[in-house]
């Protein structure tokens, strides 16, 4: 019963005081400042690679849309992550990157030639 009492006490002096239940970042500003700048330059220099490699392939448009998509989303991520939102803020984003990743990856583009099980069959 003791340990039930020291918790409750504990839970009412941390609402008494609402400057102690703050979190406190623990990076410093340059720190976050050298992190984003370093979580940008790779993006960018992924998707360099990215259009480079798909250039050179000529790949199809739906290609192209899903490597700079799923390289967009996930740097555009981890710079939210460094850059320290709360997860309150965190968590509708990454619903959302997840939603449009998902459809980019979830789209199945039929190779030329395919044979669509779904179509209407002449004759039949």
């Amino acid at each position: 019963m003791a340990a039930l009492d020291a918790a409750q006490a504990a839970v009412s002096a941390a609402a008494a005081n609402p400057a102690s239940t703050q979190l406190v970042q623990a990076w410093s500003p340059s720190l976050v400042q050298f992190l984003a700048m370093a979580v940008l330059v790779f993006t960018f220099g992924a998707l360099l690679l990215g259009t480079l490699l798909l250039w050179r392939s000529k790949a199809p448009a739906s290609h192209v849309l899903r490597i700079f998509g799923v390289i967009s989303i996930i740097g555009i991520s981890a710079l939210l992550l460094v850059v320290g939102y709360s997860n309150d803020q965190l968590t509708p984003i990454v619903g959302l990157f997840g939603a449009i990743a998902g459809y980019l990856l979830g789209k199945d583009i039929p190779a030329p030639g395919a044979r669509d099980d779904n179509a209407p069959r002449a004759g039949g």
